[in-house]
């Protein structure tokens, strides 16, 4: 049996909007990523037009959040090289 080989996939979750207004305070968009490049691009975008951004990183849907990036650790994983 061949093994499989494990990779990290992104997620970026933002604070889910109608027609400009709050849902809810937990209404939560969440978008993944197979890659942390496409990851910050869309946090960025989203930055400017929504204040509650939380990304991360997980192995699968099965299997528990690694890594999460929030606050002001936020900016500055949008903006390191």
């Amino acid at each position: 049996m061949a093994r499989r080989t494990v990779s990290n996939h992104w997620f970026v979750s933002v604070q889910a909007l109608r027609s400009g207004h709050r849902l809810a305070p937990f209404a939560r968009e969440t978008k993944t990523f197979p890659t942390e490049a496409e990851a910050k691009q869309y946090a960025k975008e989203m930055l400017s037009e929504r204040s509650k951004i939380i990304a991360g990183t997980f192995l699968n849907a099965h299997q528990p959040v690694r890594r999460i990036i929030s606050g002001s650790e936020l900016h500055r994983w949008i903006w390191a090289l």
